[in-house]
């Protein structure tokens, strides 16, 4: 039996390797040849620079996850976890962007904890996009869901480990815009 000391792996793009104790392994793991239809949307292709792991601290020391998909299809999808100071989950958010016919839309839900959907939050909430380009996009709310009240979501890099999430509300509303700054998870 072989004592392994180190592993690591190494997405290209293309394939998935193994790398164990610096050497390639025996067998690479190697993905599947991805259909044509399963190929990221050339209107997405703007999107790829949320993919990717990211972490963040709040101030209170709450913890935020957010976790991108590369561009499949027509779609990719994320995911936002907040854990407690207890260790607990907070919240969750499952969120969709999918190229469609009259524009690029980001849809996301709100869970409670244990995914419970919130009593006064059942409603999907429907964001369309205003720009893309330069690793930054731009989403205006639709009036659905919980965009009734939000004037723009913003995504960027700042820099090549570092995405910044920015809301803003329309003005003379109970909220105030926040922004969020996730650092890469490798």
């Amino acid at each position: 039996m072989r004592n392994i000391a180190c592993a690591f792996v190494l997405w290209t793009g293309a394939s998935l390797v193994f790398f164990v104790g610096g050497c390639l392994s025996e067998k690479p793991v190697v993905l599947p040849d991805i259909p044509e239809h399963a190929k990221a949307a050339p209107a997405l292709s703007d999107f790829a620079f949320l993919t990717g792991r990211w972490v963040s601290v709040n101030p209170n020391k709450t913890v935020n996850d957010e976790i991108w998909t590369p561009p499949r299809g027509s779609s990719m999808a994320g995911l936002f976890r907040q854990v407690r100071k207890d260790g607990k989950p907070a919240l969750h958010e499952v969120s969709l962007i999918t190229a469609e016919p009259d524009g690029i839309y980001l849809r996301l839900r709100h869970l409670h904890a244990a995914l419970e959907v919130p009593d006064q939050k059942s409603e999907v909430t429907v964001f369309k996009l205003v720009s893309v380009g330069n690793n930054r996009c731009e989403f205006t709310g639709t009036g659905t869901g919980e965009a009734k009240d939000v004037a723009s979501v913003v995504y960027r890099l700042d820099g090549p480990n570092e995405l910044v999430m920015e809301v803003t509300f329309v003005p003379g509303g109970k909220e105030k815009g926040y922004s969020l700054r996730y650092s890469r998870e490798s």
